[in-house]
Parts: C-alpha cells; sequence; structure tokens
C-alpha cells in the first residue's frame, strides 16, 4: 500500500505526502516520455501499456497537452523535456500539425481517422501550451502563443457575445451552429495562462467574461444551479437533450458532467486570486463543489461521468481526470475559505486514486472504471493523456494565485526535488 500521508494535520504540506507527490509527478514522465514523440515530429497517443498506438494520429489536444505538462517538466530540470517541447513547437508551427493552406490546426493528423475540422477545443489547449512554453524560456512558444492567439481572435472569438464559438470547415467558410461549454472552459484556462505568460490583460477579462456566461449561473440558490448546460444553440440558449442517444460520447455527452463543475471551481476561485474579484464567486465555487459531491461521488467512491437534470446518474463510469480536478478544486477551496472538510476531501481523493486508478503494475492511472471500480475501455482505450494527473501532483504545493508554470518558474526546481 502506497503511503500517501504521515499524519500531519496540514495534509497539504506533510512532507510524506509531498514526497510521494514528487515521486509520482517522476512516474507518470517516466511512463510517458519514452514513446510520447512520433516519427513525424507529433505526438503519440499512449496504450495501456505505455507504448504509442500509431492507428490513433497525432491528436492535437493530446499534442497539446504533452508540450504543457513537459514545459512544466522543464522548468523541474526534467532530462529531455525541453527537446519534447521544441519538437512540438516545431510541429505545431511549420510541420505537418499546421494547415499550411488555410491555417490553423485539425484535431488529428494521419492514423486511421484523420480529421480536417478546425474546432476550438484544440486549438485552446495548444494556447495554453504556448503559453507554458513561453513562461519556461523555450524559444519558440510565444511564436506559438501569437498564432493561436490571432486565430482565436481572428475565428472563434465573438466580442458580442463575450464567449468563443466552437468550430469550423477546414477552410473556415462554414461555422458550425453547435456551442459548447467544454471548448470555452478550456479557453478560460488557456486566457489565464496567456495572462500570466504576457501580462495582457485583455486575456483576464476575457476569462472572466466566459466564466460568467457559463458558471456564475451556480451561485443561484436554487436546486441544481450547479448543474450547467453543456450544449447551447448558437443564440447560446441550453439544449438539455443534446446527444441523449450517445450519452458516452467523449467530448459532447447527454446531461451535465460533475467532473467540469469541479473544473470551474478552480478556475473560478484562479480568477478570484488573479484580481476578478466578483460577489457570485466563491458562492459559485462551494455550490459547484458541493454539487459535484452529493450528486456524483458514488457509494463505493469516484464521480460518475455524467448526470441529468435531476441529478440522477447516467453514465456511472468513473473517469480519471474527474477526480484529479477534484484534488485542486479542494485544494482552491481550503484556500478561499480555510474549511477542513476541503483538506478531508483533498485526502480522501488521493486515497481513492490511489488505490482504483493508479496502475501500480504498468503505470500512469487507468483511464476509466466501471460502477464496481474495475478498469474498462467503454468511452476510452488506453492512457492517453497526462495533462490532469500531472498537474494533480502540483495542486499541495500551488498558490491560487499562480499557474503552473509562473509557480514552477518561480519556485525553481531545487525548490521541487523533495
Amino acid at each position: 500500500m502506497t503511503q500517501l500521508f504521515g499524519g500531519s494535520p496540514n495534509r497539504f504540506t506533510d512532507p510524506v505526502h509531498r514526497r510521494f507527490l514528487v515521486d509520482h509527478r517522476r512516474a507518470l514522465l517516466d511512463f510517458y516520455q519514452p514513446e510520447a514523440r512520433s516519427a513525424d515530429g507529433g505526438f503519440a497517443w499512449i496504450g495501456g501499456d505505455g507504448h504509442a498506438m500509431p492507428e490513433m494520429g497525432a491528436q492535437l489536444f493530446i499534442g497539446a497537452r504533452m508540450i504543457h505538462v513537459f514545459s512544466l517538466a522543464s522548468m523541474e530540470s526534467r532530462p529531455g523535456a525541453r527537446e519534447i517541447v521544441e519538437q512540438g513547437l516545431d510541429f505545431y508551427l511549420d510541420g505537418a500539425g499546421r494547415d499550411a493552406e488555410y491555417g490553423g490546426w485539425v484535431p488529428v493528423v494521419g492514423g486511421d481517422r484523420p480529421e480536417d475540422r478546425k474546432e476550438l477545443y484544440g486549438t485552446a489547449q495548444l494556447l495554453l501550451a504556448a503559453s507554458s512554453a513561453t513562461v519556461a524560456g523555450i524559444d519558440r512558444g510565444p511564436e506559438l502563443l501569437a498564432a493561436c492567439a490571432a486565430l482565436i481572435d481572428a475565428r472563434y472569438w465573438r466580442e458580442d457575445d463575450g464567449i468563443a464559438a466552437e468550430g469550423y470547415d477546414r477552410a473556415f467558410t462554414e461555422l458550425d451552429d453547435y456551442r459548447g461549454q467544454n471548448a470555452n472552459m478550456h479557453l478560460t484556462e488557456a486566457y489565464l495562462a496567456a495572462h500570466e505568460a504576457t501580462g495582457e490583460r485583455v486575456y483576464l477579462d476575457r476569462a472572466a467574461s466566459i466564466a460568467r456566461r457559463i458558471a456564475s449561473r451556480a451561485a443561484e440558490e436554487t436546486e441544481g444551479s450547479w448543474r450547467l448546460p453543456e450544449h447551447f444553440t448558437p443564440a447560446w440558449e441550453p439544449v438539455p437533450g443534446y446527444n441523449a442517444d450517445e450519452p458516452r460520447h467523449p467530448f459532447r455527452p447527454y446531461g451535465s458532467q460533475p467532473g467540469h463543475w469541479l473544473e470551474w471551481t478552480k478556475l473560478i476561485l484562479q480568477l478570484r486570486a488573479l484580481g476578478v474579484d466578483e460577489p457570485w464567486m466563491l458562492p459559485a465555487a462551494v455550490r459547484l463543489f458541493d454539487g459535484a459531491v452529493s450528486d456524483a461521488w458514488a457509494e463505493g467512491g469516484g464521480f460518475v461521468y455524467t448526470v441529468d437534470w435531476d441529478g440522477a446518474p447516467v453514465v456511472e463510469e468513473r473517469f480519471f481526470w474527474e477526480v484529479a480536478e477534484a484534488s485542486g478544486a479542494a485544494r482552491y477551496l481550503w484556500l478561499a475559505t480555510g474549511e477542513e472538510r476541503f483538506q478531508d476531501w483533498y485526502e480522501t481523493f488521493w486515497r481513492f486514486a490511489d488505490e482504483h486508478f493508479v496502475d501500480h503494475e504498468r503505470g500512469s492511472w487507468h483511464s476509466e472504471l466501471d460502477s464496481a471500480n474495475r478498469p474498462v475501455t467503454r468511452t476510452w482505450d488506453g492512457k492517453p493523456d497526462v495533462y490532469h494527473v500531472y498537474q494533480a501532483t502540483l495542486y499541495a504545493e500551488l498558490p491560487a494565485d499562480r499557474g503552473f508554470a509562473v509557480w514552477l518558474r518561480d519556485a525553481g526546481s531545487e525548490a521541487l526535488r523533495g
């Protein structure tokens, strides 16, 4: 049994827990680094055994998250991390990852099922990656940041709406009717990182605008206000029945996703700590967290994937990223309120993750568990995504008023060696 905590009253400063987090972070990179890069310069989809799955192609959101994570790792003096980031920047600036004819970036390059639409989801995460690379001092980071920001300005951002559109065809001639909160949530995250990387206020203001549009409703003292709509019309009217016939959709499932409520908890409290302190923010953050626990934390642990509009589970599988995000939400709420219960939940989340999600035989985390907490692959195949779990190893030390990259840069690698 892994020793996660040593009994200190403050779980976040517990030296045993800090040592565990450093060791786990290194183990995660040991799992992903050997086969993260593809021969074409992109990033591989990593299978459950740690080997690349070339049939999945180079997926934009995975590549962006790899650049982000290895940018952070480079500031912890991880050998080889900087070279991985540099290759990724080249791939998305002037390699096969960028559409030389129409500009922008497609969701999947190569593999068995390439995709050529231009979507905000991956582009937003590329902005996050570029921001982290910029803070890490990697040469082409600012170039990619500027390219991503310019494309979002030109194609996706809607100033009148205070939020971004979703996607186009490859040539940017046909705008989708669909509007979604998921891509905008990741754009909020990316704008916060871009604000810290550049000092430009516009990114902070846009992050706050999206948060108000999507998450401020959670502050309303009405039953279920925390069950955030995921899918919208072009006029930003909720579509509550969207994908009712495809509830396990990996990006646009029916219902509401408690894991996203937890991500919004974090983002709201980051905005608040960065100076956008509006009356709705702390109440909304608390209600989103409490709603996720009351609606979705299962009897045997783990958050169900989706719930309906009465809070009943729809897809009962538990996903790895939800409990990772919950640990960050608990940390930020403890910083904001000082309430002991958030430390208790932080410990609960880590103990559940170590017992059920961490693959102690092959490495990394299982992506998905069934209702009996057994690993399954009903929605996700393999372990492609290190971003959520790597970040989860940093929350115990992270202040609310600095993002991962800026904090790691300022802390220095020696402070993080354990």
